[in-house]
């Protein structure tokens, strides 16, 4: 970055290592770096979002960010995801339904989507969708964490395997 400061990606990649490791601050410089130097960079717009969703500040100025993104890029399903969750936070949950709904699309076992839209259903006072959305949500929530079980089981046991492998012959 010191030496090509403008380089198009640099400051985006170096805000997601930021982003990844909870350094909201700096994860939001970097992404505001990569989109003053790109400002059609529809990613770096949704990230700016992002960053302040994940902070809990700011829904307003986040959504702001998030609809910029999906105005250059109507196809970025993280975008239309983080859109919906803060209409919600909002209690905008009229206009959160149908970003819900094409998220439930883009990204049908995401169990966090029917859960978000359960409760977009409850407030509007829908509660036979919302009932049906938490049932899809615990459905899809127990089969994400047995998967994650069993792959926890399978390197265990990879690496009892490794370890007999390697025990000197007696």
């Amino acid at each position: 970055i010191a030496l090509a400061p403008r380089q198009p990606g640099l400051h985006y990649k170096l805000g997601d290592l930021y982003r990844e490791t909870s350094q909201w601050d700096a994860a939001f410089e970097e992404f505001s770096a990569e989109f003053a130097s790109d400002p059609r960079n529809c990613r770096a717009s949704w990230k700016l979002g992002d960053v302040l969703l994940l902070q809990s500040t700011r829904p307003e100025e986040a959504l702001g960010y998030v609809d910029k993104a999906l105005a250059a890029c109507p196809d970025l399903a993280e975008a239309r995801l983080d859109r919906a969750r803060l209409l919600v936070k909002l209690h905008r949950n009229e206009e959160a339904v149908p970003d819900l709904l094409a998220s439930v699309k883009a990204m049908p076992g995401e169990p966090s989507i029917h859960y978000l839209l359960a409760q977009a259903y409850r407030a509007l006072g829908r509660g036979q969708e919302a009932q049906s959305e938490m049932q899809i949500f615990s459905r899809l929530d127990e089969a994400a964490r047995a998967a994650t079980a069993a792959r926890a089981r399978e390197a265990i046991q990879s690496k009892e395997d490794r370890k007999e492998g390697q025990q000197p012959p007696r």
